[in-house]
């Protein structure tokens, strides 16, 4: 026996020795699992190096099955005449997935997900029908295989130092998990969003004529479904007395759904500060900004988290040194939970501005005591309210072909002069009559 095993040692040195560098390939194995392995020459003998592992059986002279037993490592080399290595093997044994499989099965009977073992990893490989889905399973096979896991944190920066964690873009990997799986048709969100600042005289005006109606004496108040939010940009563009209100921005962002994005009108401000003897010049954003982040949940909900922040410049600040001016910001952060192609309106960020106007007569104004009587001051206070009306829809990207370009046909001046007629063809007036079916759009 001691002789039997001394032998086998002593062929698995020479095996390791006469062994190319790359030559040792892995094999991975689940408890309880059986692969063949064949070679090209007659087996001799067989070693492998931890037997609670792994074991072997030799079915024929070129064939031999390896199963393992228990979760580990071990080494397998076959042998052929004098003692060649014909074939060898890192053997890698990990827990059976039979069972992780079936849980996927019963839970996602649509879900094509299929788990193995691949070295040390385990991996989720296919296709589901949704991003929730793909999450669930990973959490389910995480938890399953009792993983340690790893929250990657999404965060907004709320000012200079605090920061908002949202906790429904959190995404969880665990250790030891590679997930593979991939959305069958991933799903973007176009977000349309208005930012109008409106004096809030108007907009109690505005709300009282939409609360009454009716011939009767009295008030009566209408549900809001009668009214659309886009009707406020309408009245604001048609009034157009920037008094009364302009709308600041209308950005129109598409996001992939899980993901962020941002938007910015406006510019940047030097603010300079002394360190150490020194002076450094750091550039602030100021303007229009918004910055959302969209998740497309099960039955197409989509929840959307928005921060807008509209800031302007404010009053300056003078010293012997420095000209410094500041910022008025007004930002507001929110999430809701949306259907394809609802809206919903934030307001209530009110600002307020006094300012004093002086009227005199040159020089007769001046003079003290007397003057008074020609002079005239008048202060005036505004009250601004800045409103949000953000869209979203589920939009898919289409095909080139599809897109349709506006188009136009220059006319000469002498034609423009004398009214004629630029159609100078039929071809032409048929291009026209098509213009015009496709709303003046050319397909």
């Amino acid at each position: 026996m001691i002789h039997r095993n001394f032998s086998l040692l002593l062929l698995f040195l020479l095996g390791i020795l006469s062994l190319p560098a790359n030559a040792q390939r892995m094999m991975n194995l689940a408890e309880g699992d059986a692969q063949t392995l064949r070679v090209e020459s007659e087996i001799q003998s067989v070693f492998i190096s931890d037997p609670n592992v792994a074991d072997y059986q030799v079915i024929d002279r070129r064939t031999v099955v390896v199963f393992g037993k228990q979760m580990g490592n071990a080494n397998l080399i076959v042998f052929g005449e004098n003692s060649r290595t014909l074939a060898s093997r890192r053997l890698i044994v990990n827990k059976s997935m039979v069972h992780i499989q079936q849980q996927i099965q019963m839970k996602y009977p649509h879900s094509e997900v299929t788990v193995y073992n691949l070295g040390e990893q385990v991996v989720l490989s296919g296709t589901v029908a949704t991003e929730k889905e793909r999450d669930e399973i990973n959490l389910l096979v995480g938890e399953l295989l009792g993983k340690n896991s790893l929250d990657t944190d999404v965060e907004w920066k709320l000012g200079d130092n605090n920061t908002y964690k949202m906790e429904f873009m959190q995404r969880r990997r665990f250790e030891g998990v590679v997930n593979n799986i991939e959305v069958a048709s991933t799903k973007q969100v176009n977000v349309k969003l208005s930012i109008a600042e409106v004096s809030q005289s108007f907009m109690e005006k505005f709300g009282i004529q939409l609360g009454s109606s009716g011939q009767n004496s009295g008030i009566f108040v209408n549900p809001l479904r009668q009214f659309s939010s886009s009707d406020i940009l309408t009245l604001i563009s048609a009034i157009g007395d920037d008094t009364v209100g302009q709308v600041l921005a209308e950005p129109n962002l598409s996001v992939i759904s899980g993901e962020t994005a941002s938007f910015l009108v406006g510019g940047e401000l030097p603010v300079v500060t002394i360190v150490d003897g020194g002076t450094n010049v750091l550039y602030k954003e100021f303007g229009v900004r918004l910055e959302m982040m969209a998740k497309v949940l099960r039955d197409d909900k989509i929840r959307l988290s928005l921060m807008p922040e509209v800031s302007s410049l404010d009053t300056q600040y003078s010293n012997d040194t420095y000209n410094l001016p500041a910022l008025k910001t007004r930002r507001a952060r929110t999430t809701v939970e949306l259907g394809d192609g609802q809206s919903f309106v934030l307001g209530g960020l009110l600002n307020k501005e006094e300012s004093e106007l002086l009227r005199k007569i040159p020089f007769i104004g001046d003079i003290p005591i007397l003057g008074a009587l020609f002079r005239h001051t008048e202060t005036s206070r505004n009250r601004t309210e800045l409103v949000i009306i953000a869209t979203v829809n589920l939009v898919q990207p289409i095909q080139p072909s599809s897109i349709q370009l506006p188009s136009m046909q220059r006319t000469s001046t002498l034609e423009r002069f004398f009214a004629l007629d630029p159609e100078k063809s039929r071809v032409e007036q048929q291009l026209s009559q098509q213009i015009l079916a496709t709303g003046g759009f050319k397909q």
